[in-house]
Formats: C-alpha cells, structure tokens, sequence
C-alpha cells in the first residue's frame, strides 16, 4: 500500500521488504511531488469571518458647531424637529437633518449674542446669574425672551437664578394651566454666594412670562461641604405622579475618597415639597452565579458610576424577561466602573430599572426607616440635612433608602474594551434597539452621538453590509430588512438582482482531484462554506464536466480533458536486491489523477511471496479501482556480500 503526497507524473518509489515468518514481503512507499496535501486532499481550514465591523456607512448627519451638550425632540406629530444645544448656539434640525434656524447664545460679550441682549442686566462672563429664556420655537427665526425680573431678584436672594454652570438638569411638567420647572444645578461657594442657586427646587413661572415663583424653597449641599461635596446630575424625568433625578456623588460626604454611587431623587410632582423628597442609590451589577457562566471565573462586578440614561419602554421581548407590563415605564441606563477620583474605566453595562419595582423599594425602604427597632437606621443625605437617626416621623422629612436597590447587566459583561456616553432605546415589532454613542466617537446599535457631530440612525439599522456571508446575512433580525444579493449582503432597494431571503447557494472555492481515471468513479471533494443548508447530494455529469449541487446550483468544475488514462512509461532503476530498500522512480502520464494510488510488486495486493535470486516480478499500479495497464518488471539481484574493507583503520578526522 502506498501513501501518496501528490501526483504529476514522476512517482518515487521505496521498496522494502521487513522480515515476516521468516518469509521476505514486499511494501512499497511512493512520493508523488505536486501542491497538494499529504494524504486525501482536505479544503484549507482558514475561517471566514462572518461579520466585517470595520464597514463604513455614509449615514445622514449634522455638524455642529462644536460639542453637542444636549438635545431634545419637538413634542409636535406634525414637525418632528430636533433641538440641538452647543456652546453659544442652539439649532433646530429637521428630519432630514438640515438647519431650521440658529440662536445665538454667546459668547457673552459679543455682537452676536442674541440672548445676552435679552435681558436688562449686566453680564458678568465671571459670575453668571443663571437665567433661563424662552424660545418659540413654531417661529421662523425666533427670538429669545428673558425669564428674569429685575426687581425682584439681588445678589443675596435670586429666585430666578436657576442654571448652574458647574451642571443643570430640568424636567418641566405641566399642571393644571401652568407648568413647573423641576431644576436639579450642581454647586459651589461661589455659585450660592452671588445670585444663589439650589441643589434642587420646584419653580412656577409667572404669568407674566418674565420670572418664576419658588415653589419648594430646594434642598441645597450644607455649606461646611459645598466646596468638597460635588452631586453631578446627568440626567432628570418624569413619569406618572414623580420627577427623577439621577446623579453620581460619592458614598460618604465626609469623606473625600469614599467610592462613587449612582443615585436616583425622587419628587411628587403634585406635593412638590422638601420632606417628601426620597433617594436609593442604583446599582448595576454583573453575577457571574446568576448568568450562569462556567467557562471564565469571573468576579462580581459592580458598575457604580452612571455615564447616561433614558426613560422608555420594552419590545415583547426584553418585556418577557423582565416581567413587565407592556405600559411600564423603564429607565435605561449605562453604567461603568467608575475610580475613587471618579475616572470611568473602559468597561460599560446597561441595566433596566421598572419604574414601579424602583418606587416599591423607595416606599418599603421608608418604611424599613419609620419602623421601631434595636438598631436605628439613618435617615441619610447628610450633605443636605443633619446627621440624625429614622424615628416614628421619619416620613415627614427628606430620606435616603438604607438598602441600594439593583438590575443585572443585560450585556453580560460583553462590553469590557467600550465606554458609553449616551443612550436612546427605541422599539421595532417585538424587539428592543440600543443606541449607543461611545467615548471614541462611535455609534453602536444593538438588538436586546460623534460628540461633534449628531447621525441619523435609521431604527432598522444602518445597513446589512457588514454581514459577510449569506448565512448571517439571512439569519439577521428581520427588522434589518437584509438580504443576499449577488454575493452581497443588502436591502431589497439597493439590489440590482435577485434578492434572496430564503435559503443560501453553496459556493465553491476549490474542488479536487482535478482528473480522474478514464472509466473511474473517483469521489469529487468540493471546498467552500454554505454546504449546511439542506442540500441534495452532489449529481455529477461526466458528459457536461459538471456537477449539482443544491437547489439546481451547477459548477462546471470537472476537468474537460479526453483522454485521461494513465500510463507507465519508465521504471527506474528496474532492479534491486531481494532484501529491498530500494528507491524506485516510476514515469508516465496522469499518475496525479484520481484519489488513491495503490504500487505493488506482487501478483496480489496483500499476498505474501518469496523471492529468488534472478527473478522478475510484474509492477502493480491502481488508481481508485482502475488498474494502470504496464508491462514494466521488477528484477531482483542476489544480495550483496561485503567480503572486506580496506583499509581497516584511519584517523578520527
């Protein structure tokens, strides 16, 4: 039997013969020198990647002019337009993301401010007053109108100083035939010295549409911690009968390397005042018991510092595993492992919060607080209130829930190398989509803002590009709308061909052996990907030179050649001693045909002979099961006899 490493025309051949009962037995190698493996031939192991991330879309966007610090979306069904807030300007942006009309509010000081114009005051670029305008925004070119009564506010008492520049979130809610301005401000010494701000505080604006009426006189940072105790409200909502507002701070006021929390305030929107104000800290935590993964040992992770958030709802799907009702309110947010010196580390979770498991834990732990017991807990916020313990009236003053209230990371710590900045969560059919921007400026859309620049992200997805075979092209969401199309993965708009969704053509990168015996039937090998779809057996056509496979799928891959039939045309050397080890070298033409290659010096394949001095044996050769037709023979010399050597000694060297 011989082992065939590839074939051409020129087979080397090893005769030997290892001892057996006695008897000499002929075995044969041959070496067959050609590009193809050693063995049967094998298709090449090199994996196709199935999806490319490195694909660009062009998609539909706005540049601003410079860092994008807010945005918001016109409630009107009819003129779905995009409000944009840099610095010095506010921008509207239509659905096709072209500029509607621009304010300019700053810097201050210049010509072009046409807020700083507004109000009959002096500006101060160093001691800001933090005034609000008003902007209609159903005018062609609007104008901004001042939200501040001169007369009515100083340097020690300013009811309409409501921003801070150090941050400001605000939720305005509509009540009966007015509204309220829910402000959340980050502040210093320096911010509450001079025009004072609030931490947090419920304002009205007056009738008159130039100032506002304090509502809630605010919870504001003590004044021993203002400068050391820093709240960084990200971001504020209302839902029902309650304002949120979300922040990170850290654990202990008194102390300046305590670990940073997530925590969300709570406000009823229709008794707006301090004692009902509540806080529990979120958390958003990875449990590698709870997920179930065996393969990595992984720690418990908890994710403290939120980086965004946004208020929606659930697809079926993600409804289905949270167990929530389809009209739940849900608040989504990224979070990351954020350091003492409050540094996000690259490594981001997204956590769902139902917005009434939050409040039941809010309202079961006040109730934990009020409740008589050996161990009195903390009624909290001591960077707002004195320190003190919960008593019998613990409901009727400002209270932080003692027990964190959390979700687990829906990623399953997937998003290890990524850190999210931003977070918009949409519904298509029964799924659930993910947008998310990132600290290097990416957009990632996932099924469960560029800084400077704002992208239209269509709620299907950019594009199906990106799928590189037709396998995952087809087994992506049906949302996508993606198809195959001509070796591309695409839309049905963008296909110039027949656009398939239904199943996968095989396709064909190599095939061998390249010839085969005439009168063969030598086993066809075919190399490429998508042979797991449900095919037919390959139907081979020897008249064509082609074979089937699939779904009517036809390659003309067989070799076109007439005339195939192998033959010996030189045996060389043709003699050898009978104890074998001879290499032995056949020639002739298409001895690389075929699958198998079978030399023998033998009358049978397997049968063990004896070999005399001075005699002749026929030469064998089979490929698949079409016998070589040769007269060529093997002649087999006595041994030879080693009688001396001369000389018998010599150097080492």
């Amino acid at each position: 039997m011989c082992h065939l490493y590839s074939g051409v025309s020129t087979v080397a051949v090893h005769n030997q013969v290892p001892g057996r009962t006695g008897r000499s037995t002929p075995s044969l190698c041959m070496w067959i020198q050609t590009q193809a493996a050693s063995g049967r031939h094998a298709c090449a192991s090199a994996p196709r990647t199935p999806v490319d991330f490195t694909v660009k879309y062009s998609l539909t966007h706005f540049q601003a002019h410079g860092a994008i610090q807010n945005l918001a979306v016109s409630r009107d069904a009819q003129q779905r337009e995009v409000f944009v807030a840099c610095r010095n300007a506010i921008q509207a942006v239509s659905s096709a993301m072209e500029k509607i009309w621009e304010v300019k509010t700053g810097p201050v000081g210049s010509p072009d401010c046409e807020t700083c114009r507004a109000c009959d005051i002096e500006t101060d670029p160093g001691d800001p007053h933090g005034i609000c305008y008003f902007i209609d925004s159903s005018s062609p070119q609007p104008e901004p109108q001042c939200l501040y009564k001169k007369e009515q506010n100083s340097p020690s008492f300013c009811p309409d100083c409501l921003a801070s520049p150090l941050g400001t979130k605000v939720t305005i809610v509509e009540q009966a035939y007015t509204m309220l301005f829910f402000v959340a401000a980050s502040v210093n010494d320096k911010v509450v010295q001079r025009y004072p701000r609030r931490s947090v505080s419920v304002m009205r604006p007056l009738s008159t549409e130039d100032g506002f009426h304090m509502v809630m006189s605010g919870l504001t940072v003590l004044p021993s911690l203002r400068n050391s105790y820093k709240i960084d409200y990200i971001y504020s909502f209302s839902s029902k009968d309650h304002v949120y507002f979300l922040s990170l701070q850290r654990e202990d006021p008194l102390n300046s390397n305590s670990a940073f929390q997530t925590r969300l305030g709570r406000l009823p929107t229709l008794i707006p005042e301090v004692w009902m104000y509540r806080e529990v800290v979120l958390e958003c935590r990875y449990d590698p018991k709870r997920r179930r993964r065996r393969r990595e040992a992984y720690r418990e992770v908890v994710y403290n510092g939120l980086q965004a958030a946004h208020l929606g709802r659930a697809g079926k799907d993600l409804m289905d595993e949270l167990r929530v009702d389809e009209r739940e309110d849900i608040l989504f947010g990224v979070f990351a492992v954020v350091d003492e010196r409050g540094d996000p580390e690259k490594n981001s979770a997204l956590c769902a919060f139902p917005l009434t498991k939050v409040n039941h834990a809010i309202d079961m732990g006040v109730e934990a607080c009020c409740q008589s017991g050996t161990e009195q807990l903390s009624r909290g916020l001591s960077h707002f209130q004195p320190p003190e313990s919960c008593n019998v009236t613990c409901s009727d003053k400002a209270t932080l829930v003692a027990q964190p209230y959390y979700r687990l990371d829906l990623f399953n710590r997937k998003m290890r190398n990524v850190l999210f900045t931003a977070v918009l969560v949409t519904i298509n059919g029964n799924h659930t989509l993910g947008h998310f921007g990132t600290s290097d400026g990416r957009i990632l859309q996932v099924a469960i803002f560029q800084r400077m620049s704002m992208f239209k992200v269509p709620s299907a997805g950019p594009g199906c590009a990106h799928f590189m075979t037709c396998s995952t092209c087809l087994k992506a969401p049906r949302f996508m709308n993606c198809g195959w199309c001509s070796g591309v993965c695409s839309r049905k708009l963008k296909c110039a061909s027949r656009w398939n969704t239904k199943s996968c053509a095989p396709v064909i990168m190599e095939f061998f052996p390249k010839v085969e015996p005439v009168g063969c039937e030598t086993e066809l090998t075919l190399c490429g990907w998508e042979f797991q779809s449900p095919l037919r057996p390959a139907i081979i056509n020897r008249k064509t030179h082609s074979v089937t496979v699939g779904s009517g799928t036809i390659c003309n891959v067989l070799p076109k050649k007439s005339n195939s039939e192998p033959s010996i045309t030189e045996l060389r050397p043709d003699h050898g001693p009978v104890y074998g080890g001879t290499s032995v070298t056949l020639t002739g033409r298409y001895l690389d045909s075929g699958l198998q290659r079978d030399v023998f010096l033998a009358t049978q394949m397997t049968a063990a002979f004896t070999h005399r001095t001075n005699s002749l044996v026929p030469l064998k050769v089979i490929i698949d099961n079409v016998h070589v037709t040769t007269t060529k023979m093997f002649f087999y010399r006595e041994n030879p006899i080693i009688t001396s050597v001369h000389p018998q000694c010599g150097f080492q060297r």
